[in-house]
């Protein structure tokens, strides 16, 4: 039962861990460098900028979707365990 518990702490640390880097701040972070990046480049080299509008794609990638489906997995299961404990602790009392 130990290594279970240390087994499931695990794989939420992991799940933490993939969420911050692969999260929507980060994404959204990355492409207004990129877009910070292109217009110093622009300015320097003397072209004629262009005040286009960009529309970010707010929805969710391969990665946050696939997260997001793990997370509902595990706190499916997780409510599937505390079900079986209450049912067990209520049938001693």
């Amino acid at each position: 039962m130990k290594q279970f518990w240390i087994d499931l702490c695990f794989v939420l640390l992991l799940i933490c861990v993939v969420s911050l880097f692969f999260g929507q701040n980060q994404v959204s972070e990355t492409l207004f460098e990129r877009q910070i990046n292109q217009f110093e480049e622009d300015i320097s080299s003397q072209k004629e900028v262009q005040s286009a509008i960009t529309l970010q794609d707010t929805s969710d990638n391969q990665v946050g979707t696939f997260m997001k489906s793990v997370s509902q997995f595990c706190i499916t299961i997780i409510e599937f365990i505390a079900k079986i404990f209450s049912d067990f602790v209520s049938l001693f009392i």
